[in-house]
């Protein structure tokens, strides 16, 4: 196949693979659901659907949908024509209250309004990326891009009635548009358009969008290309201040204003002091950071190839694109402090999540910054790939929406033959395995392309080191989340300590390819993470004789 051919099947088949499953509603997705139908026809309120969704708020006498309105505005045209052409499903249940009404909103209506409104953006993201990538290391966009669509929770959200996915991609474009460009204040005020409709898309992202910004004035003039961000910000705003408007008379009234953290019946009422902070933000807490990264549901451990992006970062740098080491650098940290001060690890999850979906917004940046990692070390990077995107397929294959840390119910529904729908359920066939054979053939096709097109030499060193990463992300996978779950029921901290230490000891001994770190393959026993001091030891000791063989020299595994 020519490059060109193997692009279009894998990107083609990820497309697909996006389209087929029809997965559970919930309350943000029937939320975005009902706010379409709304201004379908032609009000700012959902009290005609209100029973059909709890992430909503009641102000002034009427019912909103607790989500910017950028997403759902952008998908008004696509419900229209669905329902000019009689393809919108009705609801049998509705009118019997909260939560029957729900329940009665039908999967194929959440999943075709998905096709317009994620799927498409999805892949306008995967495409951007590619060139984006291309731009920096000629050859590893399709790599880079088959990774973010496959590897990464962009796989679940892509296939989910959520606005991250969208929002992420308007933020990526933001980057593009400024990355290695001249000073042409008409390419920074889009940029600035960009990053604020992705705001108005989904209002977390009002950090990417600052640090957008500060990047965008990084280079001369500073104040002249501020300034243009700035009013190109303004013109991507306005979609949200339009619907402040015309819903609540105030262009700063927010749709999430008075909104409950922990929404009962209906979702509309705010608990005793779950409105304090600011947006129900508080201190940040350093155990919720560190479980955003470590749970079973923690990004590192789900997703590990994220972790080489690290590398990238530092070869970035070293290659010479400061400005962009700190963006990618920065917001990520800043990512993780900002929602590690949600209160607890189930806000900061984002609720019903098969991962931190608040943090998808950094995704396209890491995956970006992955391509230099990918050149230097393309073995390691790629296995890694691999275990992510099993990780991810199996998470989509089988309800990514899990309601706790239990992802090991993914292998048990799979175990079981229990699968999500998917179109080919359509024809009467259930949601077995025939159902989701068709999704697994497509993303092993997309795979298989991404990796044909991508032919880079492989060295000793390298699969080795890819042998190892992936010794240390199952034991990483295996420890981490337990010292974390036994830290949190004895509310102490040598769980925590031993996990974060657990993945400075695994990484070492990965990139300098130590023998001592064998040693933390005590880990791999069945009850060894249970007794966080013991563990919290190990790994201080094998942390010691890591330093002790670098003073020394000693020689690596390859020697």
């Amino acid at each position: 196949m020519t490059p060109r051919l193997l692009v279009a099947v894998a990107l083609g088949a990820i497309a697909l693979a996006y389209a087929l499953p029809l997965q559970s509603s919930g309350c943000a997705q029937t939320a975005h659901y009902a706010a379409i139908k709304a201004y379908a026809h032609g009000t700012p309120y959902i009290d005609r659907y209100a029973d059909e969704t709890c992430d909503l708020v009641h102000t002034d006498g009427h019912y909103y949908a607790a989500k910017a309105p950028a997403m759902d505005f952008w998908s008004v045209p696509w419900y229209l024509l669905l329902h000019a052409a009689g393809a919108v499903p009705s609801n049998p249940q509705a009118g019997r209250g909260f939560p029957a009404a729900m329940s009665g909103v039908k999967l194929r209506a959440l999943w075709q309004i998905g096709l317009w409104a994620v799927v498409l953006p999805a892949v306008g993201l995967l495409v951007l990326l590619r060139r984006t990538v291309e731009r920096l290391e000629p050859g590893l966009g399709l790599a880079a891009a088959a990774i973010l669509g496959l590897a990464t929770l962009v796989l679940p959200f892509s296939t989910l009635l959520f606005p991250q996915v969208p929002a992420a991609a308007l933020t990526f474009l933001s980057f593009s548009l400024l990355f290695r460009r001249e000073a042409r204040f008409g390419r920074v005020a889009a940029a600035g358009a960009a990053a604020g409709l992705a705001v108005s898309t989904d209002l977390p992202f009002v950090l990417p969008a600052v640090a957008l910004g500060l990047y965008a004035a990084a280079g001369p003039p500073r104040l002249r290309r501020l300034a243009a961000f700035g009013a190109g910000g303004l013109v991507g705003l306005a979609p949200l201040l339009l619907f402040d408007w015309w819903a609540f008379r105030n262009p700063l009234h927010t749709p999430y204003a008075g909104v409950a953290v922990n929404p009962g019946a209906g979702g509309v009422q705010v608990g005793p002091g779950e409105g304090r902070g600011f947006f129900s933000l508080h201190v940040p807490s350093g155990r919720v950071a560190v479980e955003l990264l470590l749970s079973q549901r923690g990004l590192l451990v789900l997703t590990p190839v994220l972790a080489a992006a690290g590398l990238g970062v530092v070869l970035l740098h070293r290659r010479g694109f400061r400005r962009e080491t700190w963006l990618i650098a920065g917001l990520t940290v800043a990512a993780i402090v900002f929602n590690a001060g949600r209160g607890s690890l189930e806000l900061a999850l984002g609720g019903w999540s098969p991962g931190p979906r608040y943090l998808v917004g950094l995704l396209p940046l890491l995956c970006f910054a992955l391509a230099p990692a990918l050149r230097r070390a393309p073995a390691t990077v790629g296995a890694l790939a691999l275990a992510s995107a099993g990780a991810m397929v199996v998470a989509t294959s089988a309800e990514p929406l899990l309601q706790n840390d239990d992802t090991r119910h993914w292998l048990s529904r799979i175990g079981h033959g229990n699968f999500v729908p998917t179109v080919v359920s359509f024809g009467g066939v259930g949601h077995g395995w025939l159902a989701i054979i068709p999704f697994y053939a497509l993303v092993v096709a997309a795979a298989a392309a991404a990796i044909v097109g991508t032919r880079l030499p492989l060295v000793r060193r390298d699969l080795l080191t890819a042998s190892a990463a992936i010794v240390a992300w199952l034991l990483i996978e295996h420890g981490a989340p337990e010292l974390l779950r036994i830290d949190r029921s004895v509310h102490q901290w040598y769980g925590v300590a031993a996990a974060v230490l657990l993945v400075v000891a695994c990484a070492w001994s990965v990139v300098r390819l130590r023998p001592v770190g064998l040693a933390l393959l005590a880990f791999a026993t069945v009850r060894f993470a249970d007794h966080t001091k013991w563990a919290l030891l190990l790994v201080v000791i094998v942390l010691i004789g890591l330093a002790v063989s670098e003073r020394r020299r000693d020689p690596p595994l390859t020697a």
